[in-house]
């Protein structure tokens, strides 16, 4: 009797565990992994690379996307950026990439170039 008694309580354990582990598939499916633009950001026309910024930064709201870092670097090893990094948080890569290649901000890439020299990347972030 002790014996089945055990098996039964393993069974609900083991059902209960799977559970959980299909509730938490689920939540990381309804919840992309994050993503990051970093830009590496040397502004060589200050008053044009402005007016760009106004626009770029307008342009980050149908996404949902916010800056979360920006200005100089305290280096701690190698070579520091010659200007300032502006690191902007998206919900997924997939957002991240049309923000990225789809008007407005496409049409504001040749602006940005123009006023700085930038080195611009797109990482995925950790899931949360």
């Amino acid at each position: 009797m002790r014996q089945a008694a055990t098996l039964i309580l393993a069974g609900f354990a083991g059902f209960a565990l799977g559970a959980g582990l299909i509730e938490g598939l689920h939540a990381q499916a309804n919840n992309p992994t994050p993503a990051y633009v970093v830009a590496e950001v040397e502004v060589t026309d200050p008053p044009a690379y402005a007016a760009y910024l106004k626009s770029a930064i307008e342009s980050l709201a149908p996404y949902r996307a916010r800056v979360v870092a920006r200005g100089k670097p305290d280096v701690k090893e190698g070579a520091p950026p010659q200007g300032n990094i502006v690191m902007v948080a998206f919900d997924s890569v997939a957002d991240a990439e049309k923000w990225y290649s789809t008007p407005p901000y496409k049409d504001l890439i040749a602006e940005r170039q123009k006023s700085a020299k930038t080195r611009l990347y797109i990482v995925e972030g950790v899931p949360q």
